[in-house]
């Protein structure tokens, strides 16, 4: 695991100032990552102890603040139960889901081949981004694309590359309409992935710009 969240983006997600499609995102990547894990541990330490020497204008009566929490009517929901990771199957193989993105798995649409080669699968998570997982069969070159927006992108199992470098499980990306890249997977090796595009993608070589048409790009 080579690539995570800049430093001011785990900051920006300790604090709560991440919009929910990045908050998301990051979080699936924190729960691989001992490193990102560290880093957030450390930050909300630093965060708690501004919190402790914050000063504090107004007095609070505790004896009021408990009398409000005595009042409030009982839950009646059960208790919940540890969640397990949960199985997603496409192209004749089984992966395992984050257990972030597992909560969501009844929320997982069908899935669509472009080609036997390429399968993406939309979940209907969030508003604000088009949030699919992306599956690569082996030995697969994708054209040449860039970004209207912005695209996440978090490998869950197996790895790909592009002209920046190789990505394996665990690698968090971020990419933007000043990125042009062509990703593609090894003979031997898949990959599964978690995107988040805000806006489509654009196909900048060959025959592939036809989807381009209007101005509309195409979403995986």
């Amino acid at each position: 695991m080579s690539y995570h969240p800049k430093y001011e983006m785990l900051q920006a997600y300790v604090h709560g100032e991440l919009t929910s499609v990045d908050g998301f995102a990051l979080a699936t990547h924190i729960e691989s990552c001992p490193q990102c894990q560290q880093h957030v541990a450390k930050i909300e330490e630093q965060a708690g102890l501004e919190l402790e020497t914050m000063q504090v204008e107004e007095s609070f009566d505790m004896s009021v603040i408990f009398d409000r929490i005595v009042a409030l009517e009982p839950c009646d929901e059960p208790i919940r139960i540890a969640r397990k990771p949960r199985i997603v199957e496409v192209n004749g193989r089984q992966f395992s889901l984050p257990l972030t993105l597992s909560r969501f798995s009844d929320d997982i649409g069908e899935w669509k081949s472009y080609g036997g080669k390429v399968f993406s699968a939309p979940i209907n998570l969030m508003e604000g981004a088009r949030v699919n997982l992306l599956y690569i069969t082996a030995g697969v070159n994708i054209p040449q694309h860039t970004h209207k927006g912005f695209e996440s992108t978090l490998v869950l199992h197996g790895s790909f590359s592009d002209e920046e470098g190789e990505y394996y499980a665990g690698d968090y990306l971020l990419k933007d309409s000043s990125i042009k890249h062509s990703p593609f997977t090894k003979e031997g090796e898949d990959c599964l992935c978690l995107t988040f595009l805000t806006e489509p993608m654009l196909f900048t070589q060959g025959v592939a710009r036809i989807f381009n048409r209007f101005g509309k790009g195409l979403y995986p």
